[in-house]
């Protein structure tokens, strides 16, 4: 592939981001404060929300690697994920009432995430044919990588710009609603068109793809090992974007820096995802990985030991501390993931080995529905145990008692220190690296001859 195809197809990536890293930041708080629906149940809602598409997963692995078109494997699921992919931005970011109902927001949610579906595992399982070659997938899948930092980056910076004439979060919502739907249509005619898409897959009979091929991936270690990394690492990342803003106003008490710092620990996560890259292509995926995760845990106790030291001082002083503080993790955040979607690639081409047939629509399904349980788990865990067990109410604000602000900064810090800890041995672990692969691209060579 040429760049400008190269950029086409890690684009699809940048809208998928914008739409889906604002429902921890920005959206849970909208719905459970601004449009009252409270905390319990917004969590409530996105778990369930999220659990259902979660069974959604494994019927699109099977339909990507039963079902290609004229078009090749990937292409056709992409253009079927964007109207449900627009319909849904609109119903989410632009609700068109003051007091939607649970089931309002449980049905636009669910549709989101379907969307999400379509495109993510299209989108994965389409560079295994895209990048065959062990650091070139890596090279391609960091892109892919740096278009959903840009897609972040951009509707973090929406809201930072809207909120110097509007601060109120309905406004950045509505904003970052807007700028989506109007970049989910020219991204996807533009990869459909100048992206390349196996041309030799015919569909196959049903015996051959079935969920017996889904469920037999409990059963491989290496896969599985590599998957419970990933689960781990979206949870720390959700659970700390879920909880981002109540830990500024509540924590830090410095609300209306937060679409500005957010901002920057974007920014920095771009300049991260190359020095990733880099000792990824030095080393290895797993080492690479493996490394990010203990820089995050060293950020985590930092600033959890910070924390004491800038509590009581001035508003700058604080700002300086905290900002110091994301600008640090930010360069944590890129590491881990794009790199276990390279390491599952390879994973996908020894099964191809193993069984004589290409599963990648399959396996990233795998990845997909079990990453998304510590997607889902991050909203509602730690909203169901403030609200429930320290009583924090939302509505309250910097009014709610010592203790539940310090379950806030304890459940901010702690749980992603000992997730990322049990991830990085999984990753350090890991035992498919480059000269592995090299013998099972040769091997899927001389069968592809």
């Amino acid at each position: 592939m040429n760049l400008f195809q190269r950029l086409s197809y890690t684009a699809l990536n940048f809208p998928t981001s914008a739409a889906g890293m604002p429902i921890f930041i920005f959206i849970l708080p909208f719905y459970a404060d601004d449009l009252g629906l409270g905390l319990s149940l917004v969590g409530i809602i996105f778990f369930l929300g999220r659990f259902t598409d979660i069974l959604t997963d494994p019927v699109m692995g099977l339909l990507i690697d039963k079902f290609p078109s004229r078009w090749g494997k990937h292409k056709h699921w992409i253009l079927l994920s964007t109207p449900i992919f627009m319909f849904a931005t609109f119903l989410i970011f632009l609700p068109q009432t003051s007091s939607p109902s649970w089931i309002y927001f449980f049905v636009g949610l669910f549709m989101l995430y379907l969307a999400f579906t379509l495109s993510t595992i299209t989108q994965l399982s389409w560079a295994t044919y895209l990048a065959p070659d062990y650091d070139e997938r890596t090279k391609l899948l960091t892109l892919r990588e740096l278009m959903a930092l840009l897609g972040m980056f951009s509707v973090i910076a929406i809201p930072a710009i809207v909120e110097i004439s509007d601060p109120t979060l309905q406004a950045k919502v509505n904003a970052i609603g807007i700028f989506v739907l109007f970049c989910i249509p020219l991204i996807t005619i533009n990869a459909v068109f100048f992206t390349p898409d196996s041309s030799s897959y015919k569909s196959k009979d049903s015996s051959e793809y079935s969920f017996s091929n889904f469920l037999t991936l409990f059963s491989n270690k290496m896969l599985i090992r590599i998957v419970i990394a990933a689960v781990l690492i979206a949870f720390c990342m959700s659970l700390n974007g879920a909880l981002y803003l109540i830990w500024m106003e509540v924590v830090i008490e410095l609300p209306e820096y937060s679409s500005r710092l957010i901002l920057i620990y974007y920014v920095v996560s771009v300049f991260g995802l190359w020095i990733w890259r880099y000792l990824s292509l030095k080393t290895s995926k797993h080492f690479a990985a493996g490394i990010s995760c203990i820089y995050a845990i060293i950020v985590l106790t930092l600033g959890f030991i910070g924390y004491w030291y800038i509590k009581d001082l001035t508003t700058f002083q604080r700002l300086i501390g905290v900002g110091t503080f994301i600008v640090l993790y930010g360069f944590s955040f890129s590491g881990p993931l794009p790199l276990i979607n390279a390491m599952t690639a390879d994973i996908s081409d020894k099964l191809n080995v193993e069984l004589g047939e290409n599963i990648s629509g399959t396996v990233f399904s795998f990845l997909t529905t079990l990453t998304k349980i510590g997607f889902a788990l991050a909203a509602v865990v730690p909203y169901l145990v403030l609200e429930l067990y320290w009583g924090f109410d939302i509505s309250l604000g910097t009014s709610n008692t010592e203790s539940s602000k310090m379950a806030i900064y304890y459940i901010y810090t702690f749980v992603p220190i000992i997730s990322y800890t049990i991830a990085s041995y999984l990753l350090f672990t890991h035992s498919l690296g480059r000269q592995d692969h090299e013998k099972i691209k040769s091997q899927l060579t001389n069968h592809a001859v």
